[in-house]
C-alpha cells in the first residue's frame, strides 16, 4: 500500500508534496497528528506526532490490514522546519537605526516647517530630518522630522519621536497620525537644549520651541502627558518651569510632576497659556509672555 492509499483509508489529506495527514489510529484523536510520507525508496513512513510509540502505530496498521512487507521500516524523521524569518529588532534599536540615518534639519524642509509655527530650529542636533521615512499606519513613506529621545539623568539615547510633515515642510502630512513615538521613551526627553540650572519642561516640539524662543531658558520636551509624569532629571537642574497643556490630562501631569520635583527639593512652578491658546498661539500672537505661578 502506498501512502496515498493510506491517506485515503484513514481518511486523511494531502498536506504537501508526498506528504499526507490524518487521524492517527492508534489514539483518539481529535485532530489530525498522524503524517504519512511517500518515501524516494518506495516506502511508506508515518509518524504520530501527538506521542504514540512507533511500534503500536505499525502494530494497529498491521490489524486493519494497512500495513506490510512493502514497509519494512517502521518510521521517518520530520522533514527540518523552514528557515524562521528574522524577528524585527526591538523598538530601541530600530529607533536608534533611524536616527543615524537621519540628517541634520539645517538646510531642510523641517525649517520650513518650523517656520509656518513661527519658530526657529534650535542649535546642535536635538532635530533632525528623514527624507523618506514610513509610517506604518497610513502605508507610505514620507519626509519626517525625527527628535531624539534621551534618558533624563544619564543622558542614554532610548528612543526617537517623529513629525510626518506635507514634502514642501508647509505642515504636517495629511494621514491620521503624523506623529509617532518609537523606543522606551519613559524618563526620557527630547533636549531641544542642554539642561541648566533652571529647565523649562513640556510636551509637544513645538510647544517648548515656543518657549524656548520667547524665554531664552534651557528646554526639554517630554513628548506626552505621561512623558512629563514620568520624567527624571539631572542633579543639577534646581527649578523647574512645566509648560502645563491645556487639557486634563496635561494639569494632571504637570501637578504630579511638580509634586514630585518639590519633594526631591526642587523649586518646580506650573505655567499656563491663556484659556484657549497653547504656548505656540501666544508666541504667533506676540502676546506677554504667561506668567509662572507656584505647583498647587
Amino acid at each position: 500500500m502506498d501512502a496515498p492509499s493510506l491517506a485515503r483509508a484513514l481518511g486523511g489529506r494531502k498536506a504537501g508534496v508526498d506528504f499526507w495527514t490524518a487521524r492517527c489510529p492508534a489514539h483518539e484523536d481529535g485532530t489530525p497528528s498522524f503524517g504519512i510520507r511517500q518515501g524516494k525508496d518506495g516506502r511508506v513512513l508515518v509518524r504520530c506526532y501527538a506521542g504514540c510509540a512507533q511500534g503500536d502505530v505499525i502494530a494497529v496498521l498491521k490489524q486493519r490490514g494497512l500495513w506490510g512487507a512493502a514497509n519494512p521500516t517502521p518510521g521517518w524523521r520530520p522533514p527540518p522546519p523552514r528557515p524562521k524569518k528574522e524577528p524585527p529588532p526591538p523598538p530601541a534599536e530600530h529607533a536608534l537605526k533611524i536616527w543615524r540615518e537621519a540628517r541634520p534639519a539645517r538646510g531642510t524642509i523641517v525649517e520650513r516647517y518650523l517656520a509656518t509655527r513661527g519658530l526657529c530650529l534650535p542649535d546642535g542636533e536635538a532635530l533632525r530630518f528623514h527624507p523618506r521615512l514610513f509610517n506604518k499606519y497610513a502605508r507610505v513613506a514620507a519626509p519626517a522630522m525625527v527628535a531624539l529621545v534621551q534618558h533624563g539623568v544619564s543622558g542614554e539615547a532610548q528612543a526617537i519621536h517623529r513629525t510626518w510633515l506635507q514634502r514642501d515642510g508647509s505642515g504636517k502630512a495629511a494621514f491620521e497620525q503624523p506623529r509617532l513615538m518609537l523606543g522606551p521613551c519613559k524618563q526620557g526627553a527630547a533636549r531641544l537644549t542642554p539642561a541648566g540650572d533652571r529647565l523649562l519642561v513640556g510636551e509637544g516640539i513645538e510647544t517648548c520651541l515656543s518657549a524656548l524662543q520667547a524665554t531664552g531658558l534651557p528646554t526639554w520636551s517630554a513628548l506626552s502627558s505621561g512623558g512629563i509624569a514620568g520624567l527624571e532629571l539631572p542633579p543639577e537642574v534646581r527649578r523647574v518651569i512645566i509648560l502645563a497643556d491645556a487639557d486634563d490630562s496635561g494639569e494632571r501631569a504637570a501637578l504630579s510632576a511638580a509634586t514630585r520635583w518639590r519633594n526631591e527639593g526642587r523649586d518646580a512652578r506650573i505655567a499656563r497659556p491663556p484659556r484657549g491658546m497653547d504656548f505656540n498661539d501666544l508666541l504667533l500672537a506676540e502676546r506677554p509672555r504667561p506668567h509662572a505661578e507656584e505647583a498647587t
